[in-house]
């Protein structure tokens, strides 16, 4: 969170108004982006009971639901002070699965079908919390340097910047997770 303050100072710290009715566009770069971690784990291990998770629908819509469950579990262990962060984080890991994870774009999937299934993960453990978003491709996520005038290529940054630490890890024969790990307290 420190860096993405440090970005919002910078940038109301960079204007400044002058008296005439002139649009004044500052250029901020962006975030420098970090490459993603690989964590070789057990393709099992999302699936133990340490890990809390539930099936998503490959569709955008369902950033929504899942920034509500993450909200709503993190309350319920007392971590809700975590909540703003760990949403917007989960919120751009399960845009970049739908975009990006689902080999099968979602409106030609026909209802009797099995559409690709996207899988929100929580993992609590000491002083730290990890969420994931698993998907069937087995594609590492790559960050993107995005155009000053571009509407995409930030997300990943975004994680990076309220991420303690995140990166990916492959689920063999399944795709992979990506994960960002949020720091807590004891």
């Amino acid at each position: 969170m420190q860096k993405a303050d440090a970005l919002a100072h910078l940038r109301v710290a960079a204007w400044e108004p002058d008296d005439e009715d002139d649009e004044v566009v500052v250029s901020v770069p962006a975030l420098p982006a970090s490459p993603p971690h690989f964590l070789p784990v057990p393709s099992a291990w999302w699936e133990t009971p340490a890990v809390t998770s539930c099936r998503l629908s490959p569709v955008p819509e369902e950033a929504r639901a899942a920034r509500r469950i993450v909200r709503e579990l993190l309350t319920c262990w007392g971590l809700d002070y975590l909540s703003d962060d760990a949403e917007m984080i989960i919120a751009e890991l399960v845009g970049n699965a739908v975009r990006h994870g689902v080999r099968t774009p979602p409106q030609v999937v026909s209802l009797g079908a099995n559409p690709p299934v996207l899988r929100l993960c929580l993992l609590r453990r000491t002083g730290e919390v990890m969420l994931a978003v698993t998907d069937p491709s087995d594609e590492a996520p790559v960050p993107k340097e995005p155009s000053s005038d571009g509407e995409n290529g930030r997300g990943l940054q975004i994680v990076g910047a309220l991420s303690y630490v995140w990166g990916w890890s492959p689920i063999e024969g399944n795709g992979k997770a990506v994960w960002a790990v949020l720091k807590s307290p004891g």
